[in-house]
């Protein structure tokens, strides 16, 4: 579900959406949810050239003022899978019908419809709605069971250009790549170009540094955030101790849950893999009736509990390693089980170790919320700095991505329903793109990259408590968080924009030494580099983070950045800094003041650098510059600094 709006101005003025089309890269879409539902909706909008295209068990009655468009892509699947092609996939569909329900999943979250009573299985109930409820949704289809491919990937994102979308919205692609060989970063500057914002997933490497994906400068890197709503699911074990754990499988409707039984973990005689719970791994005999540990990683968490059930397993501790720590991504489990964190997991291998008749039951709490301190970093989100660029900040900001409910179709499932929950920076890239979509609606002449400015500058640094947003146990870093976690609604009336052009964008490629068949094969421009340099002298992107890298021998550095007013005339603005730690700051101007609207002003920023290289190849540090509006405080931009010091 995504963020309730709240009755203000700033959401009522976006019309929530209307009027803005949001298209979904992703597994296609089922239409029958009543997230796509289009009572209410004003009419299909004359710039749409889009289609409903036919195919399996899908045609043009699928769509309506809603759900406008939706098409499918499969020549760089056939061609690189041509014994699996989606006409021959076990429950696969060629056509836009969405057989995984991630894309399902992640349109509804962005622009969803409101859907009252929404829950998943009796938990979380609510309202579902998705970020941008007033706008349409398109649908593009690019990814099947084996994967997703750079040519159905570039396709689709030249289609969607064609077809009029505002927002491209891709929880797509895992690791950085060099610019020139990454598809969607290819296809999102041609997207740039036409005046498309596009938002992107960071990926799920985390905590890894240097593990963000999607870093073009372009882009809206989006990093993945906890909520404050928590489903416990307590285990009980035979000694009286309490082991912590949450789940979102309905316990009231299983009287046995709260049975006591027999536990086992990697059970005498199973096969190689048993821990993990692999298909084929455990015994019957030795699993029948009683609740299995499973360790969590190579195989998914559901299918786990999948494979425990077909065992005749009774019910499944799903058991967090090192490498998960205290995440808890939950599930929609086929069987009563829960998930514990590391810590309680190692409680609860000792007490297995401890007695010859290990015992336990769960106890199932329904839905709590308010309860823990959010947001805060998932563990899971990647980390930057950016691997390929770490001139630019990534991730540009976090959003709702753990346990979010949102619209699903599970065919493997008897139990119909029509949510589930998900978690990934897959779920928190459409929150971002649907407010994008709430921008668009309310400035439909900003830019992408005023409309990134306005998120990125108007994010929270803090949590609902108003102390630091927490990654783990530590304060939550900008390699973490970015510039923090969005705000939709001081998004929308950010008074201050950065602006970026698209030619900027060219000119930031010179500076990081990209040769002129590469930055032809990123923007499909023939640029001269020497001659850019020298008409720019000095150029550094007028991003709204700020990132500086001391590299050996140099300890000065110089920047310019240039501010758009978007807000009212007459507005002064004073500049309050907190310097990285080991670095002086210098600004100047120390105040602007915007006589009109849509004003340009520029102020430049000196780095001094006060710190020795030391034998460490890289060493960072952080802080932020925010410029305050004098006549009304809360009006607050604020930009990340990143520093990096590197011997090389």
């Amino acid at each position: 579900m995504g963020l309730t709006p709240a009755r203000e101005d700033a959401w009522y003025q976006s019309g929530f959406g209307h009027g803005t089309i949001i298209g979904v890269l992703d597994t296609g879409v089922w239409p029958e949810s009543p997230s796509f539902n289009d009572r209410g909706m004003p009419p299909v909008p004359g710039k749409w050239k889009g289609i409903c295209q036919q195919g399996q068990d899908f045609d043009s009655s699928n769509c309506n003022r809603k759900l406008i468009g939706a098409r499918f892509f499969t020549k760089g699947h056939t061609v690189a899978s041509p014994s699996s092609s989606p006409a021959n996939t076990i429950q696969e569909y060629a056509s836009p019908r969405d057989s995984h329900g991630h894309g399902t999943h992640t349109s509804s979250t962005a622009g969803g419809a409101s859907v009252p009573k929404a829950s998943v299985l009796g938990n979380g109930g609510g309202v579902a709605r998705g970020m941008a409820p007033g706008a349409h949704i398109a649908v593009y289809k690019v990814c099947w069971t084996n994967g997703c491919y750079s040519s159905d990937i570039l396709a689709a994102m030249d289609t969607a250009i064609r077809d009029g979308v505002d927002v491209l919205s891709l929880s797509i692609g895992g690791f950085p790549l060099p610019l020139f060989a990454d598809s969607i970063a290819i296809g999102s500057f041609r997207a740039v170009e036409h005046g498309i914002s596009v938002v992107c997933a960071a990926g799920n490497s985390g905590p890894l540094q240097y593990s963000v994906a999607n870093e073009a400068p372009w882009i809206a890197t989006i990093g993945a955030s906890t909520l404050d709503r928590e489903f416990p699911a307590i285990v009980q074990l035979g000694n009286g101790e309490f082991l912590s754990g949450e789940s979102m499988f309905p316990g009231n409707e299983f009287p046995s849950t709260t049975k006591e039984f027999e536990l086992v973990y990697a059970p005498a005689g199973g096969k190689k893999g048993s821990e993990f719970c692999f298909a084929g791994s455990l015994p019957k005999v030795k699993i029948q009736g009683k609740m299995v540990v499973c360790d969590r990683g190579v195989n998914g968490r559901a299918e786990k509990g999948q494979v425990v059930k077909q065992s005749g397993g009774a019910a499944m501790i799903l058991a967090n390693t090192a490498i998960n720590m205290e995440e808890d991504s939950v599930d929609v489990h086929v069987l009563p089980a829960t998930l514990v964190g590391f810590t309680e997991s190692l409680r609860l291998k000792a007490y297995i170790n401890s007695t010859r008749n290990p015992r336990a039951r769960i106890v199932f709490g329904g839905t709590v919320i308010g309860k823990s301190r959010a947001p805060a970093v998932a563990q899971f989100s990647a980390r930057g700095p950016s691997f390929t660029n770490p001139s630019v900040l990534k991730p540009d900001v976090i959003a709702p991505g753990v346990n979010i409910i949102a619209a699903w179709r599970l065919p493997e499932d008897s139990r119909r329903v029509n949510f589930t929950v998900m978690s990934g920076t897959s779920m928190a890239c459409p929150h971002v793109s649907g407010i994008a979509a709430l921008i668009r609606s309310a400035h439909p002449k900003w830019s992408p990259a005023a409309v990134k400015s306005a998120m990125l500058t108007t994010a929270d640094v803090t949590d609902h408590s108003g102390n630091p947003i927490m990654d783990g146990d530590k304060p939550a870093g900008v390699f973490a968080m970015g510039a923090g976690h969005v705000n939709p609604q001081r998004a929308i009336y950010p008074g201050l924009i950065y602006d970026i052009k698209p030619e900027d964008y060219v000119t930031h490629l010179c500076t990081l030494g990209y040769t002129r068949s590469e930055i032809f094969t990123i923007t499909h421009r023939n640029a001269s580099c020497s001659e850019l340099l020298k008409m720019n002298k000095g150029f550094s992107l007028n991003y709204p983070s700020i990132s500086v890298i001391f590299r050996q021998g140099t300890r000065r550095k110089m920047m310019r950045r240039k501010l758009t007013n978007v807000g009212r005339p007459n507005s002064i603005y004073s500049v309050e800094l907190k310097a990285p730690e080991g670095v002086k700051v210098r600004v100047k101007p120390t105040k602007l003041h915007f006589k009109q609207r849509n004003q340009v002003l520029s102020y430049r920023l000196w780095f001094i650098s006060r710190k020795r290289m030391t034998r460490e190849k890289l060493s960072f540090a952080e802080g932020h510059l925010t410029w305050i509006n004098s006549q009304n405080h809360l009006t607050r931009i604020r930009s990340p600094i990143s520093v990096t010091w590197k011997r090389k």
